[in-house]
């Protein structure tokens, strides 16, 4: 009697946590705070970074050795407005950011919440100690402390300078501090503070300029028909490096996938003369400088460091202040991502050189020699930091079942500490999410593919339906973990959710995205070229429809942005093979994204490519769409524009197509309200299920 007593307490036990897995909500998943945006102060052991705590994000910071967390702001609301850059005093004292979103045409910043009030972007400012509310400094979208931590720079339409809260701010800080020609941005600040680098755009061409604070003069470096960018000053204040680029040509359109010569130069800040200290290949430039931060270091041992896709894969190179031969810093078939210079000269960056679906933080010296990786071999490890005089070292960390979460070791080697936060919520189902399984396999033509597998976990036997994911970008990659990007942390939970379900999904990392080098990258006739990358998505259809789990009847499709254009793709070409899909504001017709007005527009096309674009299109195979679709779009879309889904649902309707469709008034692209994600998540969620069987 007493062992039937312990076999009907574990089936119990067991119908309940089936059950729990079951009832789990995507609310449950997007529970933990996110955290993003960390910065680390330059002289003091203190570091800052933004939460997003359902939709309410607020500033927190937190000291070596304890790392204990300390919340500076206090927001309450899911607004949509968001917080950063951040930027750290010298000293740590000081926590300056920009809340709310870049103006548009009109000046009107993203109101999500469509408050009747309007919003604005503004710099605000906080002691990191707490001892006083935030203050408003000043309309813009970024900030700069200068030197001695007494004055601080926003950047919005014009360069000022405004004091810091209860100090006296150098006689030369005022409010308008460049009024030359060109759309001026400040850069950095001697190392004594008396002079400010700055980059003067001027459409075609920019300078490198150099502000006298005190003098009030301009002194402009090397200036020539090219483009310049990414000014940074020598340790000792006497010359800066940046990059250089040719000129724009009279029939140029930017195009996402150029390749370009890049040369990296070297001024004397007083006198403006110039020499070139490196000149890349025909091919090793343009995506290397927009991809990473900073782009070009000085380290203090005499280094100048640059980001550049050399060797095909996008890596970090180190050449003498003084000239001589560039060296690779780091190594292998790999990309390196976000970095940080340390105060020894060692480079520390984020890359996926041990293993290439998921990040850890590698440590190089700025002069060359062992890549030496830090964090744990299954860590999604990125955002490195050095702390304290390099003693300890900050990140963002997380991994299959931990989301993102702010962590510190010491550099000298040991077990990353989460730290924010360090607990997961009650709600959250950790228990109940899937290992996700590093899949490979090959498009027709040969190209290898690599991939992630959700299944669901084994309460039933039978085939199920399996949804092939398709992330946005194209630049983008997904990984075996919670990924790092707001947007695809928040559909990594909807795949974890969809397989507690009982779907099958396999987030397809196709080509043009990032992750497996430039080739890859720029793979030929992609996008409005050809769509070279649809046949990725159909071997990816290929691999479920194998699996012993999957009834190939039932398979479908979703995505966003880029991803939402090869759903339609899929949906318009192949709907015997995709019985359903859902379009998160995809881009539906190539021919219109060339003429401009958001970023689906950035490809370069010329005016002999443009029938190729259009058959490149989902408009262009609606013949044969039978499928059902939802499509969902919020109307303030500045990066794949609303009329994209306006008009595809419009046409679909009059096929008889079954379209469902989810507007969100006055929402941006990237989806800034946690209420948002949640009620596309759950719409999805619903169609598939209604659309597919459970």
């Amino acid at each position: 009697m007493r062992q039937w007593r312990v076999w009907i307490a574990f089936f119990a036990l067991a119908a309940a946590s089936s059950a729990q897995a079951a009832e789990s909500d995507i609310a449950d998943l997007l529970s933990v705070p996110q955290p993003e945006g960390l910065v680390a102060a330059a002289d003091a052991p203190t570091i800052a970074w933004v939460s997003n705590e359902r939709g309410v994000r607020n500033v927190w910071v937190a000291r070596a050795p304890e790392f204990a967390p300390r919340k500076l702001t206090a927001y309450t609301e899911d607004d949509g407005q968001t917080l950063g850059p951040l930027q750290l005093s010298a000293d740590g004292r000081w926590v300056a950011y920009a809340r709310g979103s870049a103006p548009d045409a009109g000046g009107n910043s993203n109101n999500p919440t469509s408050d009747p009030d309007g919003v604005e972007q503004a710099v605000w400012i906080v002691a990191s100690d707490g001892a006083a509310a935030p203050q408003r400094l000043a309309a813009g979208r970024a900030a700069m402390f200068a030197p001695g931590g007494t004055a601080l720079i926003v950047q919005g339409k014009s360069v000022g300078c405004f004091a810091v809260p209860g100090a006296k701010a150098p006689a030369w800080c005022i409010e308008s501090l460049l009024k030359t020609r060109g759309a001026n941005s400040a850069a950095a600040f001697s190392p004594d503070g008396t002079r400010l680098a700055f980059v003067s755009n001027r459409g075609d061409h920019n300078f490198i300029g150099v502000l006298d604070l005190a003098q009030r003069t301009v002194r402009w470096l090397a200036p020539d028909l090219n483009r310049d960018s990414a000014p940074v000053w020598s340790p000792d204040g006497r010359r800066i490096a940046f990059v250089r680029i040719a000129g724009s040509r009279n029939d140029e359109v930017f195009n996402l996938g150029q390749m370009m010569p890049f040369e990296i130069w070297t001024a004397d800040a007083s006198s403006g003369e110039g020499r070139r200290l490196f000149r890349s290949g025909a091919k090793a430039g343009g995506y290397a400088q927009f991809a990473v931060d900073a782009p070009v270091r000085w380290s203090k041992d005499g280094q100048v460091l640059f980001s550049s896709e050399e060797n095909g894969w996008l890596h970090w190179y180190s050449i003498p202040a003084e000239g001589g031969a560039a060296a690779e810093l780091s190594r292998g078939d790999c990309e390196a991502e976000t970095a940080a210079l340390a105060g020894d000269g060692t480079l520390l960056f984020s890359g996926n050189c041990d293993d290439i679906d998921r990040r850890q933080i590698f440590a190089v010296a700025a002069r060359g020699g062992e890549q030496k990786r830090l964090t744990p071999a299954d860590a999604i490890a990125t955002d490195p930091q050095a702390v304290a005089g390099d003693r300890w070292l900050a990140f963002r960390h997380a991994d299959a079942r931990q989301p993102t979460a702010i962590a510190v070791m010491p550099r000298a080697g040991g077990e990353p500490r989460r730290i924010f936060p360090a607990q997961l919520p009650a709600s959250f189902p950790q228990d109940a999410l899937v290992e996700p399984k590093a899949v490979r396999f090959r498009a027709a033509d040969g190209q290898e593919l690599h991939g992630q597998l959700f299944l669901p976990p084994a309460r039933k036997s039978g085939k199920r339906p399996a949804l092939v994911y398709v992330h946005g970008g194209p630049i983008r990659q997904m990984l075996l973990g919670w990924h790092p990007m707001n947007y695809y942390y928040a559909d990594y939970a909807n795949n974890q959710w969809l397989a507690q379900q009982g779907f099958v999904v396999l987030a397809l990392n196709y080509r043009a995205g990032t992750g497996y080098g430039q080739a890859f990258r720029n793979a030929a006739g992609q996008g409005p070229r050809g769509a070279s990358e649809y046949q990725d998505v159909l071997a990816a259809h290929e691999y479920l429809s194998g699996l012993a789990e999957v009834d190939p009847q039932r398979i479908g499709i979703y995505g966003g942005s880029y991803g939402g254009y090869l759903t339609a793709l899929a949906l318009a070409r192949d709907s015997a093979s995709f019985a359903a899909g859902v379009d998160r504001h995809g881009v539906h017709n190539w021919k219109e994204s060339a003429k401009g007005g958001d970023n689906s527009g950035l490809w370069g096309l010329q005016p002999d490519e443009l029938d190729l674009a259009f058959r490149s299109s989902p408009v262009a195979s609606l013949d044969g769409w039978r499928s059902p679709v939802l499509i969902a779009h919020g109307d303030d879309d500045h990066a794949v524009l609303f009329r994209h889904s306006t008009d595809l649902v419009a046409r679909l309707r009059d096929r008889g197509v079954a379209v469902e469709t989810l507007a969100i008034p006055d929402e941006d692209h990237f989806f800034l309200r946690y209420a948002t994600w949640v009620q596309v998540h759950r719409r999805t969620m619903e169609f598939f299920r209604r659309r597919l069987g459970p």
